[in-house]
């Protein structure tokens, strides 16, 4: 994972070359935060367009596929829960930390296949299928809508196994504030901040994200190129 007091002292250093502004920790993990995110679904817009590639035979084989690397690096924030059904509202809560379904299916018996769900976004094609006499769903082919909440056809289904990928944490850069000889100076708090929740190959993208936010803060261009 990036460091985070790795990317703050090299933003800090950015922002601070000609003394045109310092990055408080305070302002440095709000842009943080938003740097990871913006990584984040860049991520999934890379899964996207690799598949797009690969239909037109242009991905790399192995591990230069954008497809296969972007998987790898979202693979710390994989994670499969059981789900039972809310009984009074008839739908699965999704979980607190939930970013992305990955996949979703019924429990299988032990030394068996687990049945797939097949997973649908849009409320009017659930209904064609309900309304179907050949392709309404069943227990050997069900479908799940996923929306505000999850929900799951045919009714009956009260208990099922959701893989998906978590918000990662929000990064954190914080500080202790002592004096030495009269003058306040502040000191990293390892355990009360959080790193960001990256592959270390996205140090030098997360910096410069950041750099950008701050340098449009500063109205420093040279900071934000």
């Amino acid at each position: 994972m990036v460091s985070v007091q790795s990317v703050y002292n090299t933003v800090k250093d950015l922002a601070n070359k000609d003394q045109k502004g310092f990055v408080t920790p305070l302002v440095f993990s709000n842009f943080a935060r938003i740097a990871q995110l913006n990584i984040f679904n860049e991520m999934f817009e890379d899964i996207y367009n690799g598949k797009r590639l690969r239909r037109m035979n242009a991905d790399g084989a192995a591990h230069l596929s954008s497809v296969t690397r972007s998987k790898s690096d979202l693979s710390a924030l994989r994670r499969k829960v059981d789900l039972l059904k809310d009984s009074s509202a008839g739908v699965f809560e999704k979980p607190h930390d939930f970013s992305f379904v990955v996949s979703c299916s019924l429990p299988g018996a032990q030394g068996k296949a687990k049945t797939n769900i097949h997973l649908l976004y849009d409320e009017e094609k659930i209904n064609q299928l309900l309304a179907s006499n050949l392709s309404a769903p069943t227990k050997s082919y069900p479908v799940a809508l996923i929306s505000e909440n999850i929900e799951v056809f045919p009714s009956s289904i009260s208990k099922v196994v959701l893989t998906y990928l978590r918000t990662p944490l929000s990064p954190s850069y914080q500080v202790d504030t002592m004096e030495v000889g009269g003058v306040p100076v502040e000191l990293f708090n390892e355990s009360a901040s959080q790193d960001f929740e990256l592959p270390s190959h996205y140090e030098q993208e997360l910096v410069a994200e950041i750099a950008k936010m701050i340098g449009v803060n500063l109205r420093d261009s040279e900071v934000y190129k």
